[in-house]
């Protein structure tokens, strides 16, 4: 298993989330990551920010039904400070950030752009490195998903949810 810190499908999630403002981008490449994912509580580590991701995607659209519809599976995610060590954040400023977010959404409050608080030294000097690789944010990304063909999730998504159903 490749350390969270040195997991290069995890360092560009929060390149694109730190740096180009991709929330379709960052769902989409740690979606792959939590497919591939063998140990199930990392699984939980990287559905949670994947649900964060959906979650600014839709909220900077102005989509604030659907931010609020997976804003208490990103909740439980803040709340289990395991989680977000395992991902090397900072817990309670996670919290925090997590507790604005749903207040910001409740009142639809324009979309602001925040960081994560990455604690984890080594993870933030990988991801760090990498900044050069990015563009900065632009408008096109704010409708990205109505541009990209995903059929091929689509169909994963719905083989997962039959798995689900036949259990």
């Amino acid at each position: 298993m490749v350390h969270y810190n040195q997991n290069e499908r995890y360092i560009k999630y929060l390149c694109h989330f730190h740096y180009d403002h991709d929330f379709f981008e960052c769902h989409e490449v740690l979606e792959e990551q939590w497919k591939l994912e063998l140990n199930n509580e990392y699984k939980k580590v990287w559905l949670g920010l994947i649900r964060l991701a959906v979650v600014l995607y839709h909220y900077r659209r102005g989509n604030y039904a659907g931010a609020k519809k997976l804003m208490r599976h990103v909740h439980a995610y803040a709340n289990d400070p395991t989680l977000t060590k395992m991902a090397g954040l900072d817990h309670k400023t996670f919290q925090e950030i997590v507790n604005n977010l749903q207040a910001n959404i409740n009142d639809h409050k324009q979309y602001k752009h925040f960081h994560l608080p990455i604690k984890d030294h080594k993870l933030y000097q990988n991801f760090i490195k990498q900044k050069n690789n990015y563009s900065s944010f632009t408008e096109d990304l704010i409708h990205k998903h109505s541009t990209r063909d995903r059929s091929d999730v689509i169909s994963e998504r719905n083989k997962q949810l039959q798995i689900r159903k036949n259990q």
